[in-house]
């Protein structure tokens, strides 16, 4: 699989730091739904976005771009977008005198232009600050201090989430306030959790988060960060953290496979997963799935006139599942589509300079049959 959001690797690719391209795809996972009752028929329809990692972390899209884009997104009928909350851009300089300072001006862009289109910023907490970081010079490592991890993701919370201070401090802006945090992004792939996962350190981490965010925002479900092999890490996660299995909001997936089948596939699983561990009732969310269309032979190829059929194939039978599905998002609506030879440069399915493309067309054709459907096919 690829990458991820916010730091190197991911569809996109590989980016480390507050420039990159961001969250992107490296393995296969599953998703969780955002309610905690069993998952059902009657269970509420998932809700769907897009990836925009790459408009923000690039830096390279003006606010007229950006503007562009998400308005053709939010005009597919798409209600959500998954993007990095920076921590290394929020909080450059390490807390003086135990008081620590953020930067939002990062992080305000991404929440102030998705609301501006009325979508809902899926934010992914990550990754390491340049000072926290467990390996000098590593921001994929995990942070030395948990602490200091969970203080920022409380204050993300405090500031976005509801009642948040950015909400009361922009009144003119339709309120969208965050009510869904993801803790890391894929820390079960070594190019995200440096030097190698390990899925006992990742459920401290969590668990801090989780319990900082809800003090500030108690009704925020914080779910565990895309997982590419979710039925060995949360299983691990478990034994070496017995009391998550009441403490868990939700699961993400990233369960990227050639076919629409291979990836509801990956959702299966998952959910098989959770109950074996008696987590069945706990909700799945896929956070990324999706195909670059370049260079041909490449993790996740599929050639670009099979992925719009790919795409709203997906959308139908993830919509229609009974696997207490709560999201679902594409890897990921827009990329550079530069570099032919580099795989994060085409998982994007808008163009990056405007216009329309069949993929799009296609992806507002799958909300659009998704959107009311019953759970209509055992997971």
């Amino acid at each position: 699989g690829g990458g991820g959001p916010g730091g190197g690797g991911g569809p996109g690719g590989g980016r480390s730091g507050p420039g990159g391209g961001g969250p992107h795809r490296a393995s296969t996972t599953a998703s969780a739904p955002s309610t905690l009752t069993a998952p059902s028929p009657l269970a509420p329809a998932p809700s769907f976005g897009a990836n925009v990692n790459r408009l923000f972390n690039d830096r390279t899209y003006s606010p007229a771009q950006i503007d562009r884009q998400l308005s053709a997104l939010a005009a597919t009928g798409a209600v959500l977008a998954r993007s990095d909350a920076l921590w290394e851009a929020a909080e450059p300089s390490p807390p003086a005198g135990g008081l620590h300072r953020y930067d939002w001006r990062f992080d305000d862009a991404i929440a102030g232009s998705l609301a501006t289109h009325r979508l809902r910023w899926l934010p992914i907490v990550d990754y390491s600050a340049s000072w926290a970081q467990s390996i000098p010079g590593h921001d994929h490592s995990p942070p030395a201090s948990d602490g200091d991890y969970a203080a920022y993701a409380a204050a993300l919370a405090a500031r976005y989430g509801a009642g948040g201070s950015f909400w009361s401090a922009h009144p003119r802006l339709p309120p969208e306030p965050v009510d869904t945090f993801e803790i890391w992004n894929e820390p079960d792939n070594a190019e995200f959790w440096n030097p190698a996962p390990a899925p006992a350190r990742y459920a401290e981490l969590y668990a801090a988060a989780r319990a900082a965010i809800h003090a500030v925002d108690p009704g925020a479900r914080v779910i565990v960060g895309g997982l590419t092999h979710p039925q060995a890490t949360l299983t691990a996660m478990i034994q070496a953290l017995p009391a998550l299995r009441g403490e868990l909001d939700g699961v993400a997936i990233h369960p990227y496979g050639p076919t629409p089948a291979n990836v509801l596939a990956g959702v299966q699983t998952a959910r098989e997963a959770l109950s074996a561990l008696g987590l069945g009732s706990v909700p799945l969310y896929v956070t990324e799935f999706g195909w670059t269309t370049s260079p041909a032979g490449a993790l996740d190829y599929l050639p670009e006139n099979l992925r719009p059929a790919y795409t709203a194939e997906t959308l139908s039978a993830l919509a229609h599942s009974d696997c207490g599905l709560a999201a679902a998002l594409l890897y990921t609506w827009v990329t550079p589509e530069r570099n032919a030879a580099d795989r994060e440069d085409w998982f994007g399915i808008n163009p990056p300079g405007g216009g329309t493309s069949a993929d799009a067309a296609a992806f507002a054709a799958g909300l659009r049959e998704a959107s009311g459907a019953a759970a209509s096919t055992a997971c």
